[in-house]
């Protein structure tokens, strides 16, 4: 997939607007529209801020190496003061990660971890 396509998903899996995006890494509406159409690349500085916003690498923004799947380790994602959930942002006081986490493992004690297959 190219740089383009890859910019406009993860923005669509972020739910913001191009607008939203652009003013937030400080480039314009139309500059950020450029950059998903194909129109034009941006440079390094701006496709790093991208990325940071994003919360992605540079690797996946670019398929440097093969695309695989996020996977997101939700232990380590509630120990953050903030978090996103459906495209809207949430400040978690410390007793809400605590009710958070146990949550998360009563839910996951009913499931069997996937186990990788080790290459002989």
């Amino acid at each position: 997939m190219a740089l383009y396509k890859n910019l406009k998903r993860v923005r669509m899996r972020t739910g913001k607007s191009q607008l939203e995006v652009a003013n937030s890494v400080g480039i314009s509406n139309a500059a950020l529209s450029n950059y998903e159409t194909g129109y034009r690349e941006p440079d390094l500085e701006t496709l790093k801020q991208l990325a940071v916003y994003y919360g992605v690498s540079l690797d996946e923004l670019a398929e440097v190496k093969p695309s695989l799947p996020p996977v997101y380790d939700l232990w380590a994602v509630i120990k953050n003061k903030e978090v996103a959930f459906n495209g809207k942002q949430y400040a978690l006081k410390p007793s809400q990660r605590q009710q958070l986490r146990k949550q998360l493992a009563a839910f996951f004690e009913k499931y069997d971890p996937v186990v990788e297959k080790t290459k002989k």
